[in-house]
């Protein structure tokens, strides 16, 4: 069980993200406002769209992670996407990306035969690394497709290019050394854990081991295909939802661009902003917008997309975390109330 933040951390966290919530809307605020005066939405239908959008980008985000667990893990569709329905709204919610800890824990905690804290840690980790090589991909694609520039594009871009190079270049580290992980022989693990225990302490380090184990179906059979595409479908339609808010406020972007802003938010919201991502949300779609279109349509289609589709992010989730519990608890009412030692066999496996 988790031990709880202590309350001198706990406000440092809080207010080193509210910090960083001010630093980042005082800088996107010199640019695009971050609210419009008058709502420019001359295309409410493709608002209307890119909100009924917003449930199947929702469920294929929690569904996806079915193909980084562990194969034959009998998780029920309701623990599968209520956790993911419910976590997303923590992730939002909680400063700092703390709120990531929240779907392993559910998951770990839901008593799934052969799904503990380091099979979920390791799927989860997984996922947010691939998308992370997702997003830097679509960022120099996007801007090799784009066709509309603003008169800031060739100062601003520099910047965007380097920044998506160092996220890359870490994301593809990390992603290494969990594939590292993944295929050490079990048969070496006795002899690296002399060398590891002794630095990360005996729980750590067997952790690291139960964590390398967890990880070698997904890099070393076709369930990591599976994630991949589930994954390239996941960003498809999160890039067509963004595009339809894009048009609803008259900024006639294309998919190039699209991408570029996609891309450019994606890695902004990992920048420690305050909750509900306050500030690196804002300070992202300022940066992105600045490199398409021009000052005169900051104040009107830029912010009124900026607080759209913010909104749009925040309230979907807050909406569906709701039937997220309702899932979460049916799944606990069906499990038996005194499980065998084999563990509860209902609701079965998804294939």
């Amino acid at each position: 069980m988790a031990l709880p933040t202590p309350p001198r951390r706990r406000a440092l966290l809080w207010a080193v993200s509210c910090v960083g919530a001010v630093v980042l809307l005082w800088l996107a605020s010199r640019t695009v406002p971050l609210w419009p005066d008058v709502l420019h939405l001359p295309r409410p239908g493709l608002l209307a769209l890119a909100a009924a959008l917003h449930l199947p980008y929702s469920l294929l985000r929690a569904v996806r992670l079915r193909w980084a667990l562990p194969p034959g893990v009998p998780v029920s569709r309701d623990l599968l996407v209520g956790s993911g329905l419910v976590s997303f709204l923590v992730i939002l919610l909680l400063p700092l990306r703390l709120g990531e800890l929240s779907r392993p824990l559910l998951l770990a905690r839901a008593g799934v035969p052969g799904l503990g804290l380091p099979e979920a840690i390791a799927a989860i980790a997984s996922e947010r690394l691939l998308d992370g090589l997702l997003v830097v991909g679509m960022l120099f694609l996007g801007l090799g497709l784009s066709t509309a520039f603003s008169p800031e594009f060739a100062a601003l871009v520099g910047s965007v290019e380097r920044f998506g190079l160092a996220s890359g270049v870490v994301f593809a580290g990390l992603m290494l050394a969990l594939g590292l992980l993944a295929f050490t022989p079990p048969r070496h693990h006795e002899r690296l854990g002399g060398l590891v225990r002794p630095v990360l302490g005996a729980r750590l380090g067997e952790f690291v081991f139960h964590l390398a184990a967890a990880l070698r179906p997904i890099f070393t059979s076709a369930r990591g295909l599976f994630l991949l595409a589930a994954s390239l479908v996941y960003w498809a339609v999160t890039l067509l939802q963004l595009w339809l808010v894009l048009r609803a406020c008259g900024i006639d972007l294309g998919a190039g661009e699209a991408a570029v802003i996609v891309a450019i938010v994606g890695l902004s919201i990992q920048l420690p902003g305050g909750p509900a991502q306050v500030g690196s949300f804002q300070f992202g779609a300022a940066l992105a917008l600045q490199l398409f279109i021009g000052p005169a349509d900051f104040a009107g289609p830029g912010a009124s997309f900026g607080a759209l589709m913010y909104l749009l992010g925040l309230l979907g989730a807050l909406l569906l975390a709701l039937p997220g519990l309702a899932l979460l608890g049916r799944d606990r009412r069906r499990r038996p109330t005194d499980p065998s030692p084999g563990g509860p066999s209902e609701p079965g496996p998804i294939a």
